[in-house]
């Protein structure tokens, strides 16, 4: 009998927090990387793509704001110095939770490496301009520079 009964009062404490969030698939997006950045010692052309899964995320028991996650994978981006002609490459990803607005711009912060040596990993910033219409949902586009210097 008190196995039951703490069943009865443990399993709805449990189950609770899974219920707060209706969740929303979105697309897996790819999106464009076209861009310079200037090292210390030169200018390296990155290229390739970013790949973003989306969803929104509806507080529906709470009411707090719509949120839009991007799951933003850089492994599709590739760098090139310019004048070394040496190889960069990223293996980050990146989760980002915001505001679900018609318009946002999301400043990521990735490493970049030469070839396999995370000791010399450097970063670059991309941004992404996410835009929501009724008509065609999330547009996504990006554009990578330089970490600013703090």
């Amino acid at each position: 009998m008190r196995p039951l009964l703490v069943t009865a009062i443990v399993l709805p404490a449990v189950i609770a927090p899974l219920l707060v969030l209706a969740v929303v698939q979105g697309p897996t997006v790819p999106v464009l990387v076209d861009g310079t950045v200037s090292s210390d010692t030169e200018n390296i052309a990155f290229g390739g793509e970013l790949t973003i899964s989306t969803r929104v995320i509806d507080d529906t028991v709470f009411n707090g704001p719509t949120m839009l996650e991007m799951v933003i994978d850089f492994s599709r981006v590739k760098g090139q110095g310019k004048a070394s002609g040496k190889k960069f490459t990223s293996e980050a990803q990146v989760i980002v939770h915001r505001p679900l607005l018609a318009f946002d711009e999301v400043e990521v912060i990735f490493p970049y490496t030469q070839g396999n040596d995370v000791h010399a990993a450097r970063s670059a910033m991309v941004t992404i301009s996410a835009s929501l219409s009724a008509k065609s949902g999330i547009v996504l586009t990006s554009k990578i520079k330089k970490v600013p210097l703090v």
